[in-house]
């Protein structure tokens, strides 16, 4: 049965060729179908020579087997396609070689030559048949060539692509002198040699190859790396240095330089489409290094030269360099101020009647530099122009702070322009533009270029240091562009080979290691808080208050969102300095500023200010697992009494579960001490032990020495025990427990009730807290109950006013209550938490938010707080043992389930 498809591609093929089309119907099924579609794919790609070979090679395949011919019908397509001159001869020789072992070894083998041929990797393609030839030509048997033909080509396919093509031709090396050494060599592949450099794999191959001819075993364990020898040749090899062995030194270097919560990752966590669209230069120069103002990504492993110190060092200058765009505001570019500054100098320059250029933001979805460049014709060009000016600007900012860095980057940098101009010899005015400004080169050292070149390069580049030395500012970067712009097009223009103007095309800079300017990068990262301060700034500015949007979205990205009468005022300041606004943006007030904030209507404004506090703010520092280190002062919590109406619940409770609280008053009733303790055999005490003086007079009698022991000692016994249960009341927790008609903060309710009956009875020091919160400015520590307060009236309402609230910031609610709890002098502390799961908040979620809270409860620990926790409504989750640690944690459904759990906690902690 064909389908309607089918029936298309038959009548295609009918109307192409009408005597293949009657062949083709009379083949077996499968083949057919693939033969059919086959023909109509080379129809629209191939010349008709290649159809014809197609035709013929498929028929004499066919007359082997349907099986055979499906198999060529199906991978010659792409092989005739794709494939280059003697490719076809090399596919049909490796083809009659494994056919010699059966029809089996050809699937595998052929769906990974065509996942080269389609992805683009044509280089890999030749190597990857010699190796085919190379193994299969030799004596194995079934067994053995039916594992190769599973294990070989998923490994090739494993390689890099970068590396793919000479790694292919080591592994052909090795498998062309035993077949048997192949499984060896990739299991040393997946160990680590993988990384090593063209030059050192080869190396390490004819070693290897070596040590196999006087020692076939010795040779096997040298390249599966089982072996000492083989190890230390590797390790001695190695010069590539991936980033997790430096990204730890590198977090805490960029942390304590610039201030900024930023930190490394590698650049495959971005993927590759994102890095290859390289968005404003449209530049094929692929990136080693860029940021989104979040993270730095760097390669995974660098291996650009021979020496491990040297691509040690380049890894560190590249970080360094890049995260000194964040030190020095690239991020910070503001198309309003860009186009005030461009006015201002515009008006001095032109002529009268000349109007001023005019920026628009007017793509929403564009950074403010994105819609500058925008504004020229050639949009790369434009962009490669920031990219020179703005390098400079990076350039002679950390010449002024930190020059031991230009010290140390700027020779790297230099070193890969000369090999960059050497590359590329066509008089263009762009590299030596870049190498007089971005890199800081003077003329006489310059690449070789024209004499019109070199005037043009040199008046730019004394227009830059004027400019500069004025203003350092970003956006003083984009004025340059627009009075270097239209002279340099020109000129480029003029220097294009080129017959017609409509045939011009602009050929993006290429820069040492790819180092370009990627605003979309962090417009993406921060997309959030650009929309708000983009609708703040339009609220703002109906109220009559003038304010730059980047200074509105740097306060946004420092404050996690929020922004108060304060903040709005300094930002105000800023706007005040051009005279234009000076006078209205000083006429408010704070407390006109805190009711202008409260009457935008936008829902998306956390406003905070000092009057919302009903209670002490606290700051608490927060653990960055990406960083690798603390954020000091990161997170803000608001500490303030739940309040709520009288109600009934606490005494409904206890009468709902009557057989509950007096099976817990019982069992913590065990718990309490007895009012004194008998001790015997003391050497001092309130009285003689008369069956140490009975002991005493036959042990003297009997010639042995007496023991001293004689009295007895009464002692009074106390608990020394001081409990703080902390309970989460996010918004999760209004979700229903399944299986019963409560929701889980139903539950913790309950399950207070109970703690609290329970340690009434003990008699210990116990108090009950809530937190909540949204985002790190913005977390509740709500406190039921202290420690000095008895179960009064006023705490049993605050028990039921408990509800649902926000987010779950449990790092920081960990630690307030740590603080709390170590101001109280007792033998054993022990902090109860109780929730529905893991933490979950604003920019905090998943690893980060684990981590963070696992180092809140170390933190607990090392100040010998024991800390425990009762989880409601969440199946067994190995998760929470990463998040607690094994035998640390306890699950509940039901609040009947608490009694047991509650006394195992208690007795085995109190005792």
């Amino acid at each position: 049965m064909t389908s309607k498809s089918d029936e298309d591609v038959f009548e295609q093929l009918y109307v192409a060729d009408p005597k293949f089309a009657e062949w083709v119907l009379y083949q077996e099924n499968a083949f057919s179908h693939a033969l059919a579609k086959g023909y109509i794919s080379l129809l629209k790609n191939a010349e008709p020579d290649q159809i014809r070979k197609y035709c013929r090679l498929v028929r004499e395949a066919g007359e082997n087997g349907p099986t055979l011919g499906r198999l060529m019908a199906t991978y010659l397509v792409p092989i005739l396609t794709y494939g280059e001159n003697g490719f076809l001869e090399h596919f049909l020789h490796t083809l009659d070689i494994m056919l010699s072992k059966g029809t089996y070894t050809l699937r595998n083998p052929m769906d990974s030559l065509n996942s080269f041929l389609e992805s683009g990797d044509t280089e890999s393609c030749m190597p990857y048949l010699d190796l085919l030839c190379d193994t299969f030509s030799q004596e194995m048997s079934y067994n053995q060539s039916l594992h190769l033909v599973h294990s070989m080509p998923g490994a090739v396919l494993s390689f890099q692509p970068c590396k793919r093509r000479w790694q292919i031709r080591q592994l052909g090396r090795v498998a062309r002198k035993d077949f048997r050494l192949s499984d060896p060599f990739l299991n040393g592949m997946e160990k680590g040699l993988h990384r090593l450099s063209q030059k050192a794999l080869d190396r390490f191959v004819s070693l290897g190859l070596d040590k196999f001819r006087n020692n076939p075993r010795l040779g096997e364990k040298f390249f599966s790396l089982d072996s000492k020898l083989g190890i230390d040749a590797y390790s001695d090899m190695l010069v590539s240095v991936p980033i997790s062995q430096v990204q730890h030194s590198l977090n805490r270097y960029l942390r304590a330089r610039t201030g900024i919560a930023i930190s490394i990752r590698p650049l495959s966590a971005l993927g590759k489409a994102c890095l290859s669209e390289e968005g404003n230069s449209g530049t094929d120069n692929y990136p080693t290094v860029c940021s989104d103002g979040k993270f730095i990504y760097l390669p995974d492993e660098i291996s650009f030269f021979e020496n491990k110190g040297q691509n040690t060092e380049l890894c560190k200058c590249l970080a360094k360099l890049e995260s000194a765009h964040h030190e020095f505001g690239t991020s910070d570019f503001d198309l309003e101020k860009a186009a005030e500054k461009i006015g201002q100098s515009y008006k001095i320059s032109s002529e009268p009647g000349t109007r001023n250029p005019k920026f628009e933001t007017r793509n929403p979805k564009l950074s403010d530099l994105e819609c500058f460049f925008e504004f020229f014709p050639i949009r790369a060009l434009a962009a490669d122009l920031f990219t020179i000016f703005e390098h400079g600007r990076v350039r002679l900012m950390l010449n002024r702070f930190y020059p031991g860095i230009v010290r140390q980057a700027l020779p790297l940098l230099r070193n890969e322009a000369i090999h960059i101009s050497q590359e590329n010899k066509a008089a263009d005015i762009m590299f030596p533009l870049y190498e007089r400004v971005g890199l800081g080169i003077s003329k006489e050292k310059c690449s070789e270029m024209t004499d019109e070149i070199r005037t043009e390069t040199g008046a730019a580049a004394e227009l830059f240091e004027r400019k500069i030395n004025a203003d350092d500012s970003v956006e003083t970067c984009a004025e340059l562009v627009f009075e270097t712009y239209q002279k340099l097009e020109n000129l480029i223009r003029n220097m294009s080979i080129c017959g017609h103007p409509e045939d011009f095309r602009y050929h993006p800079l290429k820069t040492p290691f790819g180092r370009k300017i990627r605003p979309d990068f962090f417009f993406s990262a921060f997309r959030n808080f650009g929309e708000i301060a983009r609708k703040l700034k339009s609220g703002l500015e109906q109220k009559g208050i003038k304010a730059y949007k980047s200074d509105i979205r740097k306060q946004l990205i420092r404050n996690n969102g929020a922004v108060s009468a304060e903040t709005l005022r300094e930002i105000m300041a800023r706007r005040a300095q051009n005279a234009e606004y000076s006078v209205e943006n000083t006429a408010h007030t704070l407390s006109e500023l805190r009711e202008i904030l409260n009457d935008l209507s936008c829902p998306a404004f956390q406003v905070s200010s000092s009057e919302e506090a009903s209670g002490p703010v606290s700051w608490h520092r927060e653990w960055d697992c990406n960083l690798g280190d603390y954020l000091q002062n990161h997170v803000r919590v608001l500490d303030r009494f739940l309040t709520g109406p009288e109600s009934d619940f606490y005494s409904l409770t206890l009468n709902h579960h009557q057989g509950l609280v007096r099976q817990i008053r019982h069992a913590f009733e065990l718990l309490k001490p007895e009012g004194l303790l008998l001790l015997r055999q003391w050497t001092e005490g309130d009285e003689f032990d008369y069956r140490a003086l009975l002991d005493f007079a036959m042990d003297r009698k009997a010639g042995i020495t007496p023991s001293d022991r004689l009295y007895i000692k009464r002692m009074k016994q106390q608990r020394d025990v001081a409990v703080l249960l902390l309970a989460d009341i996010s918004r999760s927790t209004r979700n229903i427990v399944p299986g019963t008609a409560c929701s889980v903060l139903d539950i913790e309710k309950k399950a207070i009730v109970l703690f609290c009956e329970a340690l009434q009875v003990v008699g210990d020091a116990f108090a009950i807290a809530g937190f909540s919160g949204t985002g790190r400015l913005g977390v509740d520590y709500f406190r039921i109950k202290d420690f000095d307060e008895p179960v009064n009236e006023e705490v049993r309402n605050r028990i039921n006013a408990m509800s649902p609230q926000r987010s779950t910031r449990m790092g920081g609610a960990i630690r307030h209550a740590v603080r709390h709890l170590g101001q109280i002098t007792a033998k054993v502390r022990l902090l109860i938490i109780m929730g529905d799961g893991f933490p979950n908040d604003t920019d905090y979620k998943r690893e980060y938010a684990i981590e963070d809270t696992r180092k809140a409860i170390f933190e607990a620990r090392s100040e010998n707080i024991h800390a425990r926790a009762i989880t409601v409504n969440l199946a067994a989750d190995a998760g929470l043992d990463a998040l607690y640690g094994p035998l640390r944690h306890n699950v509940i459904s039901d609040v009947r389930e608490l009694p047991d759990k509650l006394l195992r906690i208690y007795s085995a902690l109190t005792k």
